[in-house]
């Protein structure tokens, strides 16, 4: 019996260390900085042809290959591998970039461009000027693993000036240059064999042609052929929180989450302006709150903008489980996205944080670009505009009805968003509606900075009212 209860202590102990070691060898990996890994390029890398920045290869690459990679795209419509070329790729401050970020993979793409025939006259001094692009890289201290790529396929008669038979012909060339500089080739060309359709305008791979490509450029980094389809959601790190990047509506959507969540999945809604003085939504992440963003920048809270918004609702609170009922943050323009969207959906609203508001169309500053963008959007005349009775300051009754309060921060001194014609006013009749407003003014405070230095106060309402 002791003998049995001995090797039962041993082997409890044996498990035990193997645990410990395992969780010590995570944590471990978790504090290794990330494989940088560069992408090189012109408007192929830099997602021309596909419907979203999110499609673009290097973005496909990046939910490919996890968090422990970080994936920049260097891509530069345009942009050829030659130096007499019409653009040359080493010319354009990408390029700078791309060095300044010491990748310790660099993936390069070049030559579609230079089968122009104005580039492609130049062509004697492809393989040195691949070369002497190569070169800057090998230079740096990561001293980074290098791949070059061949150029996708031109189907048809091409575009742009851009052309199948020079493409063909670089093609050796890539393969001397690379066993000369002893660098991997990954052929993109031969991975797009019968597959025409996926570039519509004849030169640029669609969503479905950048996916492809990105599971030629894994294979080629990884050694390892990927397995089903991309990922649909980008991990990375928000200020110490797991950030989750995705697509909803064709629009890019962000959905940063607490570490431990609250109960009934609380969130913060910032319409605008994502990230800029980020202090109250670290404070209500602490708290178990997610925050989230979708990005409908230059829509002004038009009524486009708020049908995008209710798609990125539904998205978050069924595919996330979110709660039914959001707190919305308007930062100045985003006052417009946060009260719009709360007074077409008051019972999806726990409480609004509108900071230094826009609440009146009729009070944009002017003149300026956005304001000529604003009456587009809205499909509005000068005249109409400042005529216009649809701004959410003529339309608060349905906030009081279905009793939202509202928390407004905003500096007393703003010279650009007018307190009085804006968050003060709105204040005014809100409380002489019956509808509840607390305001915090700031004395000798501008339109910026915005929030508070300390959040608390912006916390505990948000939370007091969840």
């Amino acid at each position: 019996m002791r003998k049995l209860s001995l090797l039962l202590f041993l082997a409890c102990t044996v498990t035990e260390a193997a645990t410990a070691a395992h969780a010590q060898q995570n944590q471990t990996d978790d504090l290794r900085p990330a494989i940088k890994l560069a992408c090189i390029g012109d408007s192929i890398t830099a997602g021309s042809g596909t419907s979203n920045s999110f499609f673009a290869y290097p973005s496909q690459l990046q939910r490919m290959l996890g968090k422990k990679w970080e994936v920049r795209n260097f891509g530069v419509s345009a942009t050829t591998l030659l130096n007499s070329g019409d653009k040359p790729y080493q010319k354009e401050s990408a390029m700078k970039n791309a060095l300044e970020f010491k990748p310790n993979v660099v993936v390069i793409m070049l030559g579609t461009n230079d089968s122009k025939p104005q580039n492609w006259a130049f062509n004697e001094q492809f393989g040195a000027d691949y070369r002497d692009l190569i070169s800057k890289f090998k230079a740096l201290e990561t001293h980074p693993r290098i791949v070059v790529c061949n150029p996708p396929l031109v189907p048809g008669a091409g575009n742009f000036g851009i052309n199948e038979p020079a493409v063909l012909k670089e093609i050796p060339l890539i393969k001397i240059m690379a066993e000369q500089e002893k660098v991997e080739v990954v052929d993109v060309h031969g991975a797009f064999a019968d597959k025409d359709a996926l570039f519509p305008d004849r030169v640029h791979p669609n969503n479905e042609g950048a996916s492809v490509l990105a599971k030629t450029v894994y294979a080629g980094v990884t050694g390892e052929k990927w397995q089903g389809d991309v990922p649909d959601v980008t991990l990375s790190d928000w200020n110490g929180f797991e950030q989750k990047s995705f697509v909803v509506a064709n629009r890019s959507c962000l959905l940063v989450s607490p570490k431990t969540t609250a109960p009934g999945n609380p969130w913060i809604w910032r319409t605008e302006f994502f990230g800029h003085e980020p202090q109250g939504d670290i404070g209500l992440l602490k708290k178990g709150y997610h925050v989230v963003y979708m990005d409908v920048q230059n829509m002004y809270g038009a009524p486009v903008a708020i049908d995008l918004m209710d798609k990125f609702y539904a998205a978050l609170t069924t595919r996330f489980q979110l709660s039914p009922k959001a707190t919305l943050e308007g930062f100045s323009r985003g006052g417009l996205f946060a009260l719009n969207w709360a007074i077409r959906n008051p019972n999806q609203v726990a409480s609004l944080y509108l900071d230094a508001p826009l609440c009146d169309l009729k009070n944009w500053p002017t003149p300026s670009p956005d304001w000529e963008n604003l009456k587009k959007v809205y499909g509005l005349t000068e005249e109409k505009a400042r005529a216009y009775t649809l701004s959410p300051i003529d339309h608060l009754k349905p906030l009081v009805d279905a009793k939202i309060p509202i928390l407004g921060v905003y500096g007393m001194a703003d010279t650009t968003v007018i307190p009085a014609k804006n968050i003060e006013l709105l204040a005014q009749r809100y409380r002489d509606m019956g509808g509840e407003i607390e305001l915090i003014p700031k004395p000798g405070i501008d339109h910026h900075p915005h929030s508070l230095v300390d959040p608390t106060p912006i916390v505990d309402f948000v939370v007091k009212h969840s």
